[in-house]
């Protein structure tokens, strides 16, 4: 069990490194732009879609962090290292 939870830490790790740049690129250039693009249609909908494309990457990053996890606690990594 040990094992499994020292395993679990860089994959943890490096996706909430990951989400908090994303999460800060978002908050820093984006939604900023929203304020200042009011009134611009056209604008605002390409600045909710980059929004929206930083919140799938987001999604999937946490995707994939519980695919791994899953991985982990199953033991897969384990039979990877017999061949």
């Amino acid at each position: 069990m040990q094992e499994t939870t020292k395993k679990k830490k860089a994959p943890i790790l490096c996706a909430a490194i990951i989400i908090a740049a994303l999460a800060v690129f978002l908050a820093c250039i984006v939604f900023p732009l929203l304020g200042s693009a009011f009134g611009q249609w056209i604008a605002v909908g390409l600045l909710l879609l980059y929004g929206g494309l930083i919140v799938a990457v987001i999604v999937g990053v946490v995707m994939a962090l519980r695919q791994r996890l899953q991985e982990i606690e199953g033991g897969e990594e384990e039979d990877a290292k017999k061949y």
